[in-house]
């Protein structure tokens, strides 16, 4: 994934033009919506990456604590 990608990876129907991409079939909506509704939970989901390299995808979510009587 080339730094561009990473930027947009989450867009609504973004797709990667890479080679190893090309065959693969897809929509570009599935980190878009992912991303959507982990905001929603208060968290967030962001890329790691360099050029050639393995990407590391990160999930945050926020913590809720729980009384129990």
């Amino acid at each position: 994934m080339t730094l561009e990608d990473a930027e947009r990876i989450f867009d609504k129907f973004y797709r990667t033009g890479g080679e190893r991409v090309k065959e693969v079939p897809g929509s570009g909506l599935g980190l878009a919506i992912t991303r959507q509704v982990i905001r929603q939970h208060g968290g967030d989901i962001t890329v790691d990456t360099e050029l050639n390299q393995e990407s590391t995808f990160t999930l945050t979510l926020p913590a809720v604590t729980q009384e129990v009587n």
